[in-house]
């Protein structure tokens, strides 16, 4: 009996000891949690200085006198974009509004002259002594120096060194719904998928979408989701911004009101379409197909499609297919009707299909045989006969008119003449 009692005691005293430790390590944990946070947004904060860095480098003359607004305004929803993306809460100014530091000049706007860059910011705090020692959030801030680099031109160093050369920013919108290239457009709830078409390899992408969905700092594909809250009939438009950066620099590209979202009509029948490619070679076969938003709520009895818009429907039918054989740009209608009330619905999808005029290039010839030349031209994908010039039989091929690795400039693109020779 006397161990049991000891036992029973020992247990309680353990008991009382947890519901002491218990909430101490709950603290301590929050804490933890709290400074993880800030120390995480500190982190981010510097990712968004260099950001912010290079696109200055890239635009220093809006800076000068006169300044250029536009690139000014950029440059703070830039910078607001980034912080939302980190519950970052940047400086207001007396009206209420977000206004970033304008990046300083010290030494002038020209190549190389430095460009200090600093971007405060407050982080929230969650544990309640935290906040009673420091307050409701966390000051902290980041810097950064870049150089002037607006205007200058990649060259080769002293000595034969490697060329440093600025990325390219673009990229292409292509909706899951079937949605052009040139403008991602169709009744909401439109889901776009951003593919990053860069050049010059850059190592870092921001992407701002426009529709208050915050950043993202990978390349992507990304599917964005997008939403019209008007009456039904109207449009909404979205501007979409990519940033690229690489050793050589930072670049943006900013396609203004790229996505159009419609609301669709409250009641009857709608225009709804997809396609199973949007972008190609000439020639391109393209089949369309209708998209029930209705989900069978409504009854249709035909459906009409203008290839080109130009007014003239083309074909019928659920679903039908066209081949486009010269390049260019085209838009694509769908008018659909509802059985019995006659009603009809038409939407038509700006530049929704694009072709490209093929491109071949210049296969090298050098050492091989000529008995061999036109197989090798035709697996290029060009559609002309080789020329010979003199030779002795079956001669290695030593000279072409066309140098190898040459793009066709022709405007077909792979019907250019070569000949080859000894």
């Amino acid at each position: 009996m006397l161990v049991r009692g000891r036992t029973d005691r020992s247990r309680g005293q353990s008991l009382v000891e947890l519901a002491l430790v218990a909430p101490v390590l709950l603290l301590i944990l929050l804490v933890a949690v709290d400074f993880g946070r800030i120390y995480l947004g500190y982190v981010n904060l510097q990712q968004m200085a260099r950001v912010a860095g290079g696109f200055a480098s890239e635009h220093a003359s809006a800076w000068d006198t006169p300044n250029d607004a536009a690139v000014l305004a950029d440059y703070q929803d830039l910078v607001a974009n980034d912080a939302a993306a980190i519950n970052c809460e940047l400086p207001k100014d007396g009206t209420g509004n977000v206004r970033v530091p304008d990046p300083a000049f010290p030494a002038g706007f020209d190549i190389g002259d430095p460009i200090q860059i600093s971007i405060p910011c407050n982080f929230q705090v969650l544990t309640p002594i935290i906040s009673w020692v420091l307050g409701d959030s966390v000051p902290v801030s980041a810097g950064t120096t870049y150089p002037v680099k607006e205007g200058a031109v990649a060259e080769v160093p002293g000595g034969g060194g490697p060329i440093i050369v600025s990325p390219v920013a673009d990229f292409v919108g292509i909706p899951t719904s079937g949605f052009g290239q040139t403008d991602a457009s169709g009744y909401g709830e439109l889901d776009v998928v951003f593919t990053d078409l860069s050049q010059n390899g850059p190592t870092s992408w921001q992407w701002s979408f426009g529709n208050g969905s915050g950043t993202a700092f990978t390349q992507g594909p990304h599917t964005v989701s997008y939403e019209c809250d008007r009456l039904p009939g109207e449009t909404c438009t979205f501007t979409v911004r990519l940033t690229v950066g690489s050793a050589g620099g930072f670049v943006t590209e900013t396609k203004t009101d790229y996505v159009t979202v419609t609301v669709p009509p409250a009641t009857g029948p709608v225009a709804e379409f997809t396609a199973n490619r949007t972008s190609g070679v000439a020639p391109l076969s393209v089949t369309f197909t209708f998209d029930d938003r209705r989900s069978g709520s409504v009854t249709y009895s035909s459906y009409e499609w203008d290839f080109d818009a130009d007014g003239t429907y083309d074909d019928t039918g659920l679903s039908t297919t066209h081949s486009y054989t010269t390049p260019g740009t085209y838009s694509v209608s769908l008018r659909v009707t509802e059985a019995g009330t006659g009603a009809t619905n038409v939407q038509t999808k700006t530049g929704y299909i694009v072709v490209s005029p093929r491109r071949c290039t210049v296969p090298d010839f050098a050492n091989r045989r000529k008995n061999d030349a036109q197989g090798v031209w035709a697996g290029a994908g060009f559609t002309t006969n080789v020329q010979f010039a003199p030779g002795n039989g079956n001669y290695v091929i030593q000279t072409q008119t066309i140098l190898g690795g040459t793009i066709d400039p022709q405007p077909d693109g792979c019907d250019s003449t070569i000949t080859v020779g000894p």
